[in-house]
């Protein structure tokens, strides 16, 4: 069959759309209520006998350029290939991933595209036995713009990638075999609005779909819910109806198997009426109770039923009031993240499996509101929402990121008129399909795409179709600033504080809603302080709460190339943006970060608001449902669980509950862990902590140890061992006892023994202030002994211990002196060595990264037993998802496995660590001033910072420690604000770490 393809709309700016149908709402046909029954809404598309899901295999061309594409295509002499839809090129073979952040792909210059851009031809096969019905082909989501041709004629056109197009095809079908023909543009006038942060696929990624309806049947129809104000609800169902006959319209209204109310009316093409159920007494939906009715539509026509819908819906209302969100009356926070449609094997196309998986994952981890970044999702995933119980800020497919960041032209589409209809066509679009939504909590204009004046327009007339409020934040960079919330992206601690504090800031801060749609940037470790913005959340009325950045990492997966993940730059792109894809709570195959575990306790709906002694007071934070959970309670006394007993929680919404637990009190650090079990699921988990002062017992030795000096070296003789100094270096060289050598002798790093460290591999929150690190070469970093002093000759005998002091310059390789560091040793008879860093002076070092003693032992102490914070990696601004305890490990598995490595073993609050070998030998080591950050490795930070993937990160036949009395914050600068000031430090004078290190044999 000859096809005439070619054509320019996707180059014609007067062009965006042609012959495309009236958006409506996404719905299934069914012919019978026994076919109905049989699926729900993860099958339905695919059951039901009016409608043929055309995925599966297509006939497939990809051209490399435009003009390399025939003016006719013969189908039946055409050399294909043969491509599963859905898919994408970019996963197929046929173009190599690609991936930007904020820029475009090509030089931009809105509207022009490069003509000559990669195209892709499909072709499907379709039977029809039927031409008495109407058929309508809906395509779910194609990336760049398509043509769409039926037996050889042209049907029409459509932009949006991620907005459903649908054509009406009738009239073109013959009975048996029908052809259809797909062009599919990569870019077109409208990649302008798609300028949005990840890869970026083409082809079609999304179910295509064809319905086969009768003459008479239901176009479209609207479940328009309002409240009345004595707490019943009115529904109407509104419809737009195709009608050759006069039929009978019905709507019936279920609970479950129960029939709640029904209704009928009839209709002929001349009168489209619409059904309204007055003052139902129904039970509202929320993300804690997501309570669904069953709405039937039918059609009928002399008693035969020609078409049933079904569609979920449930009673909600929402309100602003002042600066108050309120949902079914109450002031709901949002404890949200930012979700893309991405799978490492698939790019953008997901199956009702992989969207389900993250809709479960949403309610495992406490998140209750997902923002669709930055486009509306597959129909399907908002069935999920509404069925599992998800607050849903639905986002419109517009994006010009790349005006500002290449053009420094912010408003180049979003002010300019000419784009107007694009704009609107993409909001219309979403509103109409997805308005029956009960999830549906706040319409979004889009992300990042810089103006006002095409929003004041999409904003000014979905209003005239909604009472849902509407968000687009990137109107508080403009006179505007809000619509009807006022919405910020990685707003700084301070500001947030003051915000939900209610004062302090301009008036304009506190007039309506504050959300942000973005905030705390879960870029590889971190996001550090995710606590204080949910405190703030959960403390402040006029807070509705925000969205982190974001769900799971984007990565392509590679079955059999060197790296298991690939991200920006690894796939040959001119530009790229890097691992910056590479920023979610999740690692592709959404096995979860411990950012994903830190917020899931930071979104915990029961929190131990006051404890007094053995009393706590709980609080349930939920709105509308009970905490009804168990909850198991542990003692433990210095990391030991010493007693435990359960409580079976039942407090009512915005209560809290005291108890008072049977605890015999001990001597020690003290903590309560609280355990929130709903059956045998871990909700979360949180501690009460009181820490006893740290009490070190002197070493229990009566005779000091034996001197011997010889060329070089300083022996320090104990029981069984000794611990020699280089007298030339001042450098601890070697540490043995009972012929077990504990250094390292030929570290990795540039410092046998003891060392000091101010250097951590980059996480990639350092992405930006460890520009400064590498101007100070910080990794090249080392002491040097002071020569105006006595190197590691001058020791003292002070009554039971051995006495060494050095003094060191800590210099880069430029010889750039960064501090002054005293380092003393006592060392005993029993072989126990007390060590001490002081820092006596330093330069200023911009975040600096951390201070402390390193120590590289064989390779072979690779066991860890640790009393600290744990038992994933934290920092001091990141361990809401860590408990004080006692933990195993091995070195090995101190590391999350971050697809870009980075430093990742860190345990605050250590009292004392101790690291073996396989028979149990090796040292422990005790913090004497308080308690340190604790860190182990296979590699020196060094190394981690030069590995690009966690394949290139070698083991390095090393175990290499750090003992830190100061390390940096995780914050949240890849995206957001820096450290606070308590968890950051400029200047290391005045820091101080003292470890006893005494060996286990």
């Amino acid at each position: 069959m000859i096809f005439k393809i070619k054509n320019d709309n996707y180059k014609s700016f007067d062009v965006f759309k042609d012959n495309v149908l009236t958006p409506r709402s996404y719905f299934i046909p069914f012919s019978s209520p026994e076919e109905m029954a049989k699926t729900d809404i993860r099958t339905e598309r695919y059951s039901s006998s009016m409608v043929d899901c055309l995925s599966g295999e297509w006939d497939f061309i990809y051209y490399k350029r435009e003009s390399d594409l025939p003016s006719e295509l013969d189908t039946d002499t055409a050399r294909f290939d043969r491509v599963v839809v859905p898919s994408v090129w970019q996963h197929t073979g046929y173009e190599k991933p690609y991936y930007l952040n904020s820029r475009y792909p090509f030089k931009p210059n809105p509207p022009e595209i490069p003509v000559d851009c990669p195209v892709g031809v499909y072709h499907r096969v379709f039977d029809v036995d039927n031409l008495d019905k109407c058929y309508v082909i809906s395509f779910l989501g194609v990336s760049g713009g398509l043509d769409v041709f039926v037996n050889g004629k042209y049907i029409g056109y459509s932009e949006g990638s991620h907005n459903t197009a649908e054509f009406e095809i009738t009239n073109t079908l013959t009975e048996g075999e029908n052809h259809l023909v797909v062009v599919n543009h990569k870019w077109t006038n409208g990649t302008y609005l798609e300028c949005q942060d990840m890869f970026r696929d083409n082809g079609i990624f999304r179910d295509v779909l064809l319905y086969k309806t009768d003459k008479n049947s239901v176009y479209d129809f609207e479940a328009k819910i309002t409240f009345n104000t004595d707490y019943t609800y009115n529904l109407d169902v509104i419809p737009a109806l195709k009608l050759v006959d006069e039929c009978e319209l019905s709507a019936t209204l279920l609970d479950g198997n129960e029939l709640v109310s029904a209704r009928s009316v009839n209709v002929d093409s001349k009168q489209i009426d619409k059904i309204t159920f007055s003052s139902l007494e129904v039970e509202e939906w929320s993300a804690e109770y997501p309570k669904l009715y069953t709405l039937v539509v039918s059609l009928s026509k002399g008693g035969e039923v020609i078409e049933l819908i079904r569609r979920p819906i449930g009673f909600k209302h929402i309100k602003i009031t002042g600066n108050v969100f309120t949902f079914n009356n109450k002031n709901i926070k949002l404890l949200g993240v930012n979700h893309h449609d991405t799978n490492p094997k698939t790019g953008y196309a997901m199956t009702a499996e992989d969207m389900e998986r993250d809709v479960r994952l949403f309610k495992e981890y406490n998140v209750n509101c997902v923002r669709t970044s930055h486009y509306p999702p597959d129909p399907m995933f908002l069935d999920l929402c509404d069925e599992y119980g998800i607050y849903v800020v639905d986002e419109a497919d517009i994006e010009t990121h790349g005006c500002e960041t290449e053009l420094h032209r912010p408003g180049a589409c979003s002010h300019n008129p000419d784009w107007q209809p694009r704009y609107w066509d993409r909001v219309y679009r979403m509103f109409q399909r997805d308005k029956n939504h009960p999830s549906i909590t706040m319409w979004s204009l889009g992300n990042e795409a810089h103006g006002y004046k095409n929003q004041d327009y999409c904003y000014q007339e979905l209003k005239k179709y909604t009472d849902i409020p509407i968000h687009y934040e990137g109107v508080c960079r403009t006179k505007r600033w809000a619509y009807d919330v006022v919405s910020q992206m990685y707003p700084w601690f301070y500001l947030v504080e003051r915000i939900a504090r209610g004062s302090g800031l301009p008036k304009k801060f506190y007039t309506k809603p504050y959300f942000m749609c973005e905030y705390a940037h879960a870029m590889g470790l971190g996001a550090g302080e995710l606590e204080t913005y949910v405190k703030a959340f959960l403390n402040s009325d006029n807070m509705l709460g925000g969205c982190i950045w974001e769900f799971a990492d984007h990565e392509i997966y590679n079955e059999d190339g060197p790296y298991k993940y690939t991200y920006g730059g690894d796939h040959g792109e001119n530009k790229h943006d890097g691992n910056f894809c590479v920023d979610g709570l999740f690692f592709p195959d959404r096995t979860p970060h411990s950012g994903a575990l830190q917020m899931k306790n930071c979104y915990r709906p029961v929190r131990c608001i006051k404890h007094d002694g053995n009393s706590i007071e709980l609080y349930n934070y939920k709105y509308f449902t009970n905490a009804d959970y168990k909850l198991c309670w542990s003692y433990l006394v210095d990391g030991k669980s010493v007693q435990n007993g359960e409580i079976q929680l039942d407090i009512e919404p915005r209560k809290s509950q005291g108890f008072e637990l049977d605890i015999q009190r001990m001597e020690g650090d003290q903590a309560i862990t609280l355990r929130y079990f709903d059956g045998d699921f871990e909700v979360a988990c949180e501690q009460v902590v009181e820490l006893a002062d740290v009490k070190n017992a002197p070493v229990d030795c009566t005779a000091p140890p034996t001197i011997d000096i010889s060329e070089r070296r300083l022996y320090v003789n104990f029981d069984n061992g000794c611990f020699v100094f280089d007298t030339a270096t001042g450098e601890a060289v070697s540490y043995q006892k009972n012929g077990r050598e504990y250094f390292n002798t030929a570290p990795f790093g540039a410092t046998t023994g003891f060392g000091i460290g101010v250097y951590r591999a980059p996480i990639d929150n350092d992405m930006h202030f460890k520009n400064n690190w590498n101007k100070l070469s910080l990794e090249t970093a080392r002491p040097f002994i002071k020569k105006a002093k006595a190197p590691a000759r001058a020791f003292s005998i002070v009554e039971n211990k051995v006495v060494i002091s050095n003094e060191y310059t800590v210099k880069t390789i430029a010889k750039k002196k960064l501090c002054d560091v005293t380092v003393t040793y006592e060392i005993y008879s029993d072989g126990s060595v007390l060590v001490n860093a002081k820092c006596t002076d330093s330069i200023n070092i911009r975040f600096a990264p951390r201070f402390g003693l390193t120590l590289e032992m064989p390779r072979a102490f690779s066991n860890v037993e640790y009393y600290g914070m744990g038992d994933g990696p934290n920092v001091s601004d990141y361990l809401e998802h860590t408990l004080l305890g006692i933990y195993n490990s091995t070195v090995a598995d101190m590391h999350e496995q971050y697809i870009k490595p980075q430093a990742s073993s860190m345990r605050t609050g250590v009292r004392w660590a101790r690291v073996t070998d396989d028979d149990g030998c090796g040292l422990l080591f005790t913090s004497v001033d308080g308690r340190v950050t604790f860190s182990a490795d296979h590699y020196t930070p060094q190394q981690c910072a030069k590995a690009n993937h966690i394949e290139e990160l070698q083991d390095c036949n090393t175990t290499f420690l750090g003992f830190d009395s100061y390390h940096l914050g995780a914050g949240s600068n890849a995206c957001g604000p820096v450290p606070s000031k308590e968890y950051k430090c400029n200047n290391l004078k005045g820091q101080n770490v003292s470890i006893l290190v005494t060996p286990v044999e």
